[in-house]
């Protein structure tokens, strides 16, 4: 579970750091420093030395993996570096490397294990700005264009393969902005996925409903082309599933645990 934990957390902090900084050494400077400390965290969560190279070396790896496959506007690999992490995480909760067993205790109770916190945090720091290229990467994979946008004559298929070009269309530049999702969006996750482990799923059904309530007279306006329904279940849907699939990992660590 700590390694899932820190690959989640490399990855999103380092997402954070280059969403946010400013200047190409501003940026490389803020993301060593995030793998830094995640390389230091893992070897000093193993168990025994092999543990500790493997947590302290494995989110280094993921996480530049994930930089140089997923960038700002799209990736070039499509969907397959999500899968990827997805498969990362998921063996290493099943199949995780021996850790040192702590405790944040606070309270009269008794407190949680550090791996379930650290689980929790993680997935929180994937939501934030990692989770937002994950939804630009769908809305290009599906050749989605947002308000505005020219729609693209190159499709690019699931795992980032190029179809065929359409030599009717003209060599256009397609580009695709978030706008205001660029905070809206990870608001959302960062809620829908709280309310998820609070069990608090009716809350979870009216704030999709709300949601879709306000955005009904954008896309009621756009009854020509329809991009903006289109736009808005392929980017809602992505965003919701990131938020359940991080919760999904929380209850099955905490499951694991026993």
């Amino acid at each position: 579970m700590e390694l899932t934990a820190l690959v989640l957390a490399a990855i999103g902090g380092a997402d954070l750091i280059r969403a946010a900084a400013q200047g190409a050494r501003l940026r490389t400077a803020g993301v060593s420093a995030v793998l830094v400390v995640c390389a230091l965290a893992g070897a000093a969560l193993g168990a025994d030395p092999l543990a500790s190279l493997v947590l302290a070396l494995a989110p280094v790896v993921a996480a530049l993996g994930w930089l140089a496959t997923m960038r700002a506007d799209d990736s070039p690999l499509g969907f397959l570096p999500v899968v990827l992490l997805a498969g990362i995480a998921l063996t290493a909760i099943v199949v995780p490397p021996p850790a040192v067993a702590i405790r944040v205790e606070w309270g009269q109770g008794e407190g949680l294990p550090l791996s379930l916190v650290l689980l929790a945090a993680g997935g929180a720091l994937f939501l934030l700005e990692s989770a937002n290229r994950v939804v630009r990467t769908a809305l290009r994979t599906e050749d989605v264009p947002a308000d505005g946008d020219v729609a693209p004559s190159r499709r690019r298929r699931l795992f980032g393969q190029r179809g065929e070009r359409d030599t009717a269309a003209p060599d256009l530049q397609d580009v695709h902005t978030l706008r205001g999702g660029r905070l809206i969006g990870p608001l959302e996750r960062i809620v829908v996925g709280g309310l998820l482990l609070a069990h608090a799923y009716p809350v979870v059904a009216a704030l999709i409903a709300a949601k879709g309530i306000v955005r009904f007279p954008e896309i009621s306006r756009d009854r020509e082309r329809g991009t903006q329904a289109e736009y808005f279940l392929v980017g809602s849907m992505v965003s919701w599933a990131q938020a359940l699939a991080i919760t999904a990992l929380v209850w099955l660590g905490s499951a694991a645990l026993g």
